[in-house]
């Protein structure tokens, strides 16, 4: 059995995202920094069918905030009731909780394989070059016996921590612009909990602001120590998910936001 989940975990991601990895590093000048930042815009291009409709589902929900706190005010004291009250009005408006899960898993498991892709071509080093070719599918992307790995970009080794912590910066601070994005609506939440006889709401949202300054801090921590292709990776990712957010922020929450009011007015 585990032999057989390793077969698939590198015949259906791992070995064809080195093979990406690679083919990027070829055509682009044989510029690993190039091929990292191909790789990873053309998987998040990839995913965007998964992430899209959990986009549109965390909008819709924020779009019925005012009703799940009038439902939240009105059911206080029975969590019970609350729980059945909010599922129902979900299921009227047509939003699945459970819908972004599979997303998010499937995102999950890409982003693991992408990782270890990474480490794997950037721990080769330039000595064992040619033993990628046990991985790669087709000749015209071979290594020579003896070839070397262009680890360069900009004042970067990419197989090496950045020693003046700008990548890990950079990266800190795009985590911590997407949390801040995310903030109006905890905020909101936060008075709300306030209001309420049952404090347990306090603490699930102090606990989603005190993130706001933790995630960045540790993108920051980590980034210190790892690889910095592996943290141009992450920052190029994090700042992908702050264009998604934005354009439902600005551009397609419009659209939501009319096509809420028309279902609004037909379901009475």
């Amino acid at each position: 059995m585990k032999e057989t989940l390793s077969f698939l975990w590198n015949s259906a991601l791992y070995y064809p995202l080195i093979n990406l990895l690679i083919f990027f590093y070829k055509i682009l000048f044989s510029n690993l920094g190039l091929a990292i930042i191909a790789l990873t815009l053309f998987t998040r291009f990839v995913l965007l069918p998964l992430t899209w409709p959990a986009l549109k589902t965390a909008a819709k929900q924020k779009l019925m905030k005012g009703e799940l706190d009038i439902l939240k005010e009105k059911y206080k004291g029975d969590k019970q009731k609350l729980a059945a009250a909010q599922m129902e009005l979900m299921k009227k408006h047509g939003i699945n909780p459970a819908a972004g899960c599979l997303p998010q898993l499937a995102q999950l498991i890409v982003l693991i394989a992408l990782y270890q892709a990474f480490i794997h071509v950037l721990g080769v080093g330039a000595a064992g070059l040619s033993s990628l070719n046990n991985f790669l599918y087709f000749p015209f992307l071979h290594f020579e016996s003896g070839a070397g790995l262009n680890a360069q970009f900009l004042y970067l080794d990419l197989g090496k921590p950045d020693q003046y912590l700008i990548l890990p910066g950079l990266a800190g601070a795009s985590q911590f612009w997407l949390s801040k994005m995310m903030m109006p609506t905890v905020k909101k939440e936060e008075r709300v909990a306030k209001k309420t006889a049952d404090k347990s709401d306090d603490v699930m949202y102090n606990m989603q602001e005190q993130m706001l300054y933790l995630a960045p801090l540790m993108t920051v921590l980590f980034g210190w120590k790892l690889p910095s292709g592996l943290v141009l990776y992450w920052l190029l990712t994090t700042l992908f998910s702050l264009v998604q957010q934005w354009f439902f922020d600005r551009g397609g929450i419009r659209s939501l936001k009319s096509l809420w009011k028309t279902t609004k007015n037909l379901s009475f």
